[in-house]
């Protein structure tokens, strides 16, 4: 009986977080990131903190091709700053810094690049963040 609760209680909250995600719209087809060369420059965006999805912060990601990021996030009170390692793994970057990590998912829309992050922090905050060039 105790391991149908546990799996019940895995199973709710794996479906409550997976339905909490914004998704890319329909048409914006995921494209393998095979070369660093596909996401190099200057991304920006509005982080939205998981689950509530609010905007929470301008966010300025700049990738250079060596695999470096520098991150700036704006939260009009105060700025967070960052920079780490982005790898390259099955289709898509995997950034690390002193801050926390993240996962970079490439779409293309409308003929431009997109990337998705999703950044869970050392302090235990998660973020979803769409940016563009």
């Amino acid at each position: 009986m105790k391991a149908w609760r546990l799996l019940i209680l895995g199973w709710l909250t794996t479906t409550i977080f997976g339905c909490s995600l914004p998704q890319v719209p329909p048409g914006s087809p995921f494209v393998p990131i095979i070369t660093l060369e596909q996401i190099v420059g200057k991304w920006e965006g509005f982080s939205k903190r998981i689950p509530d999805m609010r905007n929470h912060a301008q966010v300025l990601l700049t990738i250079s091709d060596t695999g470096r990021f520098n991150f700036v996030s704006d939260r009009g009170k105060d700025l967070l700053l960052g920079t780490g390692m982005v790898t390259i793994s099955e289709g898509r970057a995997l950034g690390q810094s002193g801050r926390g990590s993240g996962t970079i998912t490439l779409y293309g829309r409308a003929g431009r690049p997109v990337i998705v992050l999703i950044a869970s922090l050392n302090d235990g905050n998660h973020y979803y963040v769409e940016m563009a060039r």
